[in-house]
């Protein structure tokens, strides 16, 4: 089975984050800011698709996220997917 693909959206007062094909997927959520020599930080942990990062951010700050989902397939077997996304605020 393929990694359910990840979205991050960026609103008028947000981003938003979603991941997993069905309710059960839940997610560990990291955000570096400001490009690759800054640190990640942990910003939810088992958080549900979709996810909201209401943080304020300078319009063009670059933001990433780490987004590892854990979930569990429709016969019981666990899975884990990551994935990386970025964004630049406006």
């Amino acid at each position: 089975m393929p990694a359910a693909p990840c979205e991050l959206t960026l609103l008028r007062a947000a981003r938003r984050l979603s991941f997993g094909s069905h309710g059960t997927a839940r997610a560990h959520i990291f955000r570096r800011v400001g490009g690759e020599k800054a640190p990640w930080q942990r910003v939810a942990v088992n958080a549900p698709s979709p996810f909201l990062d209401e943080d304020v951010f300078a319009p063009g700050t670059v933001l990433e996220y780490y987004v590892h989902v854990q979930t569990q397939s429709p016969e019981g077997t666990a899975r884990d997917y990551s994935h990386l996304a970025s964004i630049t605020v406006t």
